[in-house]
């Protein structure tokens, strides 16, 4: 089959490589339309990534075509167009029978060293992973429920309701999917980001006000729109001590801070304000079916629409200039897609 592969760090080139098959009565194999680069794979393309270590075929973000079936498996066929969640918990552990095996210890996630992933022409999938893509919804947009789902589980474990105003720091694909996310509950929502490409896609997306946090001083920007008061929930979709210095500061006083990016341990945290301010900070790791459920919905009733997101489409023959160009972002860029 065809392939991105990155074979050591920073080397990356298109190969034709060993098709995965189906080992196990429960699997199907998935035809791969679209996949998105995130920036878990450009983590990997540099070789920093935990679970992502080269040499392998990564990419987790996808649609596509179920190409053939396990003997066990009743529900799908060949041809149903798909999303994948992709992971999995143990099944076992008391998170897992609890539905939290988002957070299992043993949970696996495709693309990483030990599933082969998206970048390649077909992968093999758990069918307790698949969910149906409505024949009204492009592939395209099937390559970005993964995303949007990461942003629908932080806004709904948050509590986000009609009655919070919302603040979030970042604008590339998780801040702007959590705005969208944030969008189903109708609140006042804010989006901060440093570039006004970011600002004008949100614009464009629904986002009720918007703030350059580069050129204009954050806190009084939301203390305006508050009316004093703060944000009752902040999504930080960026990683860095200075965003979690902005959280603090324009979070209202016993409000939330989610964060959703990933900071590195041994950072900075704004403690005075946690305490002064009895503020509650949450973390949110990936999403549960629920919530690709959701936004399939969602994206199928024109509630979230998504396509402002794409910012270009790469055929998978030029993984190396896509990863190259995801990791110096020449320009700015929201949501990266292979075809293949």
């Amino acid at each position: 089959m065809k392939a991105g592969y990155i074979e050591v760090p920073y080397k990356a080139y298109f190969k034709e490589v060993e098709e995965p098959q189906i080992t196990k009565d429960n699997e199907v194999k998935v035809q791969v339309k679209f996949t998105g680069i995130c920036g878990s794979e450009v983590s990997a393309y540099h070789g920093t990534h935990p679970y992502r270590i080269p040499p392998l075929i990564s990419g987790h973000e996808f649609s596509g075509v179920i190409s053939e079936a396990g003997k066990a498996v009743k529900d799908w066929k060949v041809g149903d167009r798909v999303v994948v969640e992709p992971q999995y918990g143990c099944g076992v552990c008391s998170l897992c029978k609890d539905g939290k095996y988002n957070i299992c210890p043993e949970k696996k996630v495709l693309g990483a060293t030990y599933w082969s992933g998206s970048f390649g022409e077909y992968v093999v999938v758990p069918e307790q992973t698949l969910l149906t893509l409505p024949d009204s919804v492009p592939f395209e947009y099937g390559a970005l429920v993964e995303p949007l789902a990461v942003g629908l589980h932080a806004v709904k474990i948050s509590g986000c309701d009609k009655m919070k105003t919302v603040l979030i720091l970042g604008g590339g694909t998780i801040g702007m999917s959590t705005m969208l996310a944030a969008k189903l509950y109708n609140p006042a929502t804010i989006l901060a980001a440093r570039r006004d490409f970011y600002l004008d896609k949100a614009k464009v997306m629904g986002c009720d006000y918007v703030i350059n946090n580069h050129n204009s001083n954050l806190e009084e920007e939301v203390m305006k729109i508050t009316n004093g008061n703060g944000a009752d929930i902040t999504y930080v979709c960026f990683g860095s001590e200075e965003m979690m210095d902005e959280a603090a500061k324009c979070t209202k006083r016993g409000g939330l801070i989610s964060v959703i990016a990933l900071l590195g341990n041994g950072k900075g945290f704004p403690y005075g304000p946690l305490f002064a301010k009895e503020l509650i900070v949450m973390g949110s790791n990936m999403y549960v079916h629920e919530d690709f459920e959701e936004v399939l919905k969602a994206i199928n009733e024109n509630r979230i629409q998504p396509g402002p997101m794409i910012s270009r489409i790469i055929p998978i023959e030029e993984v190396d200039k896509a990863l190259d160009y995801c990791d110096k972002r020449p320009e700015p860029t929201i949501k990266t897609l292979l075809q293949l």
